[in-house]
């Protein structure tokens, strides 16, 4: 079973929202805009192949990470459940697809655990009708946690994949597109079948200050 300890939700919001600001204003970036692709372009990690490429054991645990995440293709449930921090600011693309929008819980965020089934971060597309639907998740150790220089790499347990350098973030990171086929991988950075074209009508949650 994977396991999490439970520090105190409300001090490590301040302390983790704090640490990720910090890390994009050390990078020199501001990801919003065309400066949003800069700073999302710089992940590292492709895992190139289909998802025809996972082995029966992955779909087991991303079969769980779907039942496990089904309450938040309802964004106002995730931000209830602690997702209430846009990171990075809006909707990543770049020529190799896009991302989406990234909500980010820091509690989940604030150690160097990654459990399959409790995601730091839930990534949704703007749907044409303003909607923003869940097409996957995202799993992030801060390099404050974990340093750059980590060896081995971590893996996320049960899928004994490797998390890549997000340089631009600070972070390590890994993608399970769990929701929304990617010919790219599974756990590609990112998905060509994924689009921010809606994103001028996206109806954004709000979110507490």
């Amino acid at each position: 079973m994977f396991t999490r300890s439970s520090p105190n939700p409300r001090r490590l919001l301040l302390v983790t929202t704090t640490l990720f600001v910090t890390a994009c204003q050390s990078a020199d970036t501001v990801p919003t805009g065309s400066q949003q692709a800069l700073v999302t372009t710089s992940v590292a990690h492709a895992h190139p192949g289909s998802d025809a490429e996972v082995t029966s054991d992955q779909r087991k645990v991303i079969a769980k990470v779907r039942q496990a995440t089904a309450r938040f293709h309802d964004v106002e449930a995730a931000v209830l459940a602690g997702y209430v921090v846009q990171f990075p600011a809006g909707c990543a693309v770049s020529p190799d697809g896009a991302q989406g929008y990234h909500y980010l819980n820091p509690t989940l965020a604030a150690d160097a655990v990654v459990d399959p089934l409790t995601p730091e971060l839930l990534m949704y597309e703007p749907a044409p009708n303003g909607r923003l639907q869940l097409v996957g998740v995202d799993y992030v150790i801060p390099y404050t946690k974990l340093p750059r220089s980590a060896f081995p790499k971590p893996m996320l347990p049960g899928v004994g994949v490797e998390m890549m350098n997000n340089d631009g973030l600070a972070v390590w990171a890994l993608h399970i597109w769990s929701r929304r086929p990617n010919p790219k991988g599974m756990f590609a950075a990112w998905n060509p079948k994924v689009s921010c074209q809606y994103q001028s009508v996206a109806r954004l949650p709000l979110l507490p200050d």
